[in-house]
């Protein structure tokens, strides 16, 4: 019997001991995924509100895309109208006894000629009415004022995701953590993140708003996103007879572009025809110039100085990564935003013999203290934000930015410093 009460004492320690073991156990795996989760989130928020300023900033690129085609197309039709006034003037008619560009024979510009001397109705009726709808009805015009009102709007929502994200962050960690926990005790989401690159990335934010002269990068973009529209960027073309200056040959050059000039947009459309023969001055036997010919030209100016055509405000303003992430090359990853969470569990929540637990021993079996240090269990979880985007064509890796929207969130093992800062903030050592 003596033997017996000491097998049945053992085994109900160790009943208590494996009991205690397992709900600890239990509990740490079920708070490090809580941590988890409540990092993924916060990392979540963060490629979102990347990819929310990245968009948006695309979005203030078509505007000023829509700013450009308006400005182009005013000064384009002004030039049309005044070429199918003038080419009469160079006497393209059949039969005519001085057929300028006809006789000279121009590959592609004496056909034009003849059809618009011919047939002027057709082309003058379709300018004049292109006209009408887009200068005398104020389309044009009207169109860049809600592009303007547009950019007004997108840069508003700019600096409110970038001011609300902090009271967004906190409340979304803190509903994901409480949805963890539903039912089954409380559990805390420390106010200070122990790592937290969004406000605090090699010596600065990860982000920064970009205006007056930092607003160089929007510039050049917008640059390169009209140099991919050919008619805005260069409405050119020349044309002249097949033949050398032996016998008199015509030349058609045709210039025009679009291009944005500080805070200005400049539109500009030229035309002209020239003839020209072998003529020999002094000792000098040279193909010169006998006869011009202004086929048209058409301008417009788009900024916010008063007098000008149409009003236009300038480069946006924008948000884009800082300098310092700006600056992190392919062969380094590109740019990476780190989050570091801690969640805590008070010791008196957990389900174990000596705390929440219905299952408590008493007498000599009221052994087992499964205090925590500092009085709470607590995990820690590490989110890291970063840019994956490969071109298919060539296979090159681009490196992060504001102007495309390929930011993405997993985990990462927790830095040491960050789990140094955890022991630190509990009281334990390591």
């Amino acid at each position: 019997m003596i033997f017996g009460i000491f097998v049945l004492l053992g085994a109900a320690i160790a009943t208590f001991y494996l009991f205690n073991t397992g709900q600890m156990t239990a509990e740490k795996t079920k708070l490090v995924n809580t941590a988890d989760a409540v990092a993924y989130s916060a990392g979540v928020m963060h490629a979102r509100a990347l990819n929310f300023e990245a968009y948006t900033n695309r979005a203030l690129l078509a505007n000023e895309a829509t700013v450009a085609q308006m400005i182009s197309i005013a000064s384009w039709l002004e030039y049309s109208k005044q070429h199918i006034d003038r080419v009469p003037a160079m006497m393209c008619y059949y039969g005519s006894y001085t057929p300028i560009p006809v006789w000279l024979a121009t590959e592609r510009y004496a056909l034009l000629c003849y059809a618009i001397s011919n047939y002027p109705l057709g082309g003058e009726l379709a300018v004049e009415l292109a006209d009408a709808a887009f200068s005398t009805t104020h389309v044009g015009a009207t169109a860049v004022y809600a592009a303007e009102i547009a950019k007004k709007e997108l840069k508003i929502m700019q600096a409110t995701a970038a001011a609300g994200l902090f009271l967004a962050r906190g409340a979304v960690m803190r509903e994901v953590a409480d949805a963890n926990y539903q039912d089954n005790g409380g559990v805390s989401v420390d106010t200070a993140p122990l790592l937290d690159n969004w406000t605090s990335f090699d010596g600065g934010a990860f982000i920064s708003k970009r205006s007056g002269s930092q607003r160089e990068r929007m510039r050049k973009v917008i640059q390169d996103v009209a140099k991919l529209d050919d008619f805005v960027n260069k409405r050119a073309w020349s044309d002249k007879s097949p033949w050398p200056c032996s016998i008199p040959i015509g030349e058609a050059s045709r210039t025009g572009g679009t291009q944005l000039n500080g805070d200005r947009w400049e539109a500009s459309d030229n035309a002209s025809f020239r003839v020209r023969e072998l003529k020999l001055r002094g000792l000098s036997l040279r193909c010169r110039t006998t006869a011009t010919y202004g086929l048209g030209s058409g301008s417009l100016r788009s900024s916010s100085t008063e007098g000008q055509d149409w009003y236009y405000s300038g480069v946006p303003e924008f948000y884009e990564l800082s300098d310092a992430a700006l600056g992190y090359s392919a062969a380094s990853g590109g740019p990476r935003l780190q989050f570091s969470i801690r969640v805590t569990r008070a010791n008196g929540d957990t389900r174990t013999s000596g705390n929440a637990s219905l299952v408590k021993p008493t007498g000599r079996l009221d052994r087992f203290d499964s205090a925590a240090a500092g009085g709470v269990l607590a995990a820690v979880a590490t989110s890291e934000v970063f840019f994956d985007r490969q071109r298919e064509e060539d296979g090159t890796v681009e490196l992060g930015s504001l102007f495309n929207p390929y930011w993405q969130v997993h985990l990462v093992n927790n830095p040491p410093a960050v789990t140094a800062a955890a022991l630190a903030r509990q009281g334990a050592t390591p």
